[in-house]
């Protein structure tokens, strides 16, 4: 049997669904598929329903965008608004076309939808109100309307271009255009490589129970790769939550290679060594850096041996405004010759030494028990391929605070979690969106630091909360801004965007 399109005439409108006629027990029956949705125009597919809006569908294309003014057409008009909020996305617009390497490569993702792209990317870095359900009424009152008037904002539209975002191709062109940016004119770097779990409650393949360092949760786990020279994001990938950090190292580097970056110098956490890791480093000439688990027979080993001996002077190493007390031991590292760097962090072992005394002493553990514990407080181990002095080993390794750095952007700044979408189609999409979202805001951070005095620092959330009292009129082709205040003048003057007394635009 076949699947058709029945329609039925209720009161003056023609209203359509899908079927599908089957056989059950040699009888034709017909089930029911989905509504469509009122028929606007039965000959070109078009249809109007509260879900899609207005659309267009056959059974051989299946769902498309109606035509622009069809849709215009048959949409609710709504009120206009006349006073607009100005600053926060003008000035975002502004930086991202004429201060970053980005606004052409953004366009190219999915050249149709550019303007749903740009209008959902600002959305995310703009609002507190990071639920998409709110992005139509947000844009509806923001210059974001104007500079993007074509983005598609209903909620089964933006389920539809998170689809579209996260496909596989679309993946593949953009990091593949995106890294060539970054790297024109070597394929080598040093990286940063970490992950995190994105907590959520949706059934499919990418949602399994976790266990990451004794917390327990149902999650997705996202790994992002980044630059360790300048903290920018490169490279994002995700797996199923009870998929442990050791076996995603080498896939992350091969994926990396088959875009055309070569990495020479890997620094990760302790859950990315293993035995079979440090082979594959070691076999493709890849320099690195790992802490290791105090769980590792290395660290053990160390610590009985040396942790005791180490707290002398001749092992000082200023880092910051602190002490670190550290060694360097030659080592062998699975049958590759390495280095193991045994450390004392002494601020933290006086923050954890007084909690862990007590407890001890509550819980009556013997005195030699407790002497060990006390032993290992603030002890770590890193181990690297290459030899270097101590002091410059830590802050080498602690570059890594970068990778936190960037995760804290996504996760605070462009909402990667908590999710709040129903598949995992949806999910690739937000997660990309969400790596847009923190490479143009980890870009703009380091160049407003990069110009203000350490007195007078100025963060893009405080520049956005700042810039969005910046109100626009507008009129029938024209926009006014309203006269910006010292501040909104400051940060515009800091990125050199100059403000316009008007903007002409053209009704879409």
């Amino acid at each position: 049997m076949a699947r058709y399109i029945r329609y039925q005439q209720k009161a003056d409108k023609t209203y359509a669904q899908v079927i599908d006629a089957v056989r059950v027990d040699g009888k034709k029956k017909n089930l029911y598929i989905t509504s469509l949705g009122a028929v606007i125009d039965k000959e070109k597919g078009i249809f109007k329903s509260k879900e899609r809006g207005v659309y267009t569908f056959s059974l051989e294309a299946g769902y498309g965008e109606a035509p622009r003014e069809i849709e215009i057409l048959y949409t609710e008009i709504k009120t206009e608004r006349l006073i607009l909020d100005f600053g926060d996305s003008f000035m975002l617009d502004q930086y991202l076309r004429n201060c970053t390497p980005f606004f052409d490569l953004f366009s190219d993702i999915l050249p149709n939808q550019s303007d749903s792209l740009f209008a959902l990317l600002f959305f995310r870095l703009l609002t507190d109100k990071k639920a998409y359900r709110y992005a139509q009424s947000w844009h509806e009152g923001n210059y974001a309307s104007i500079l993007y008037p074509k983005a598609r904002l209903q909620s089964q539209r933006i389920s539809d271009f998170l689809s579209a975002l996260g496909s596989e191709e679309v993946g593949r062109d953009f990091f593949s255009t995106y890294l060539k940016e970054l790297y024109p004119n070597h394929d080598g770097t040093g990286i940063l490589i970490d992950s995190t779990g994105l907590h959520n409650a949706v059934d499919m393949p990418l949602t399994a129970l976790s266990n990451h360092n004794g917390d327990i949760n149902f999650e997705t786990r996202l790994i992002y790769v980044i630059d360790r020279f300048n903290g920018m994001p490169l490279y994002l990938r995700y797996c199923p939550g009870n998929v442990i950090d050791v076996t995603t190292l080498c896939t992350t580097v091969e994926e990396l290679r088959q875009l055309g970056i070569m990495t020479d110098f890997a620094i990760v956490d302790a859950g990315y060594y293993s035995e079979s890791n440090v082979d594959a480093l070691y076999a493709d000439d890849i320099a690195f850096i790992s802490r290791v688990g105090p769980n590792r027979k290395l660290f053990k080993t160390l610590i009985e041996q040396h942790a005791q001996s180490i707290r002398q002077a001749q092992y000082m190493v200023p880092f910051g405004n602190r002490i670190v007390y550290m060694r360097r031991f030659s080592v062998d590292l699975h049958g590759h010759p390495g280095y193991a760097y045994l450390g004392v962090d002494m601020d933290s072992r006086n923050m954890q030494e007084k909690k862990v005394s007590l407890q001890a002493l509550n819980d009556k553990l013997p005195f030699d028990e407790i002497d060990k514990k006390m032993g290992k407080l603030g002890s770590f181990v890193i181990v690297s391929s290459q030899e270097m002095e101590c002091k410059e080993l830590l802050p080498l390794y602690y570059t890594r605070t970068q990778v936190e750095q960037v995760f804290d952007i996504a996760k605070n700044n462009a909402d990667v979690v908590p999710l709040r979408i129903h598949g995992e189609e949806t999910l690739r999409g937000h997660l990309m969106l969400t790596f847009l979202a923190t490479v143009l805001f980890q870009r703009l951070q380091k160049d407003l630091l990069l110009h203000t005095q350490k007195k007078e620092k100025i963060n893009p959330e405080g520049s956005f909360f700042v810039l969005r009292n910046q109100k626009c009129k507008v009129y029938d082709e024209l926009v006014i801004p309203q006269e910006p205040t010292k501040k909104m003048n400051d940060i515009y003057k800091l990125l050199k965007i100059p403000t316009p007394t008007s903007i002409p635009y053209e009704r879409v």
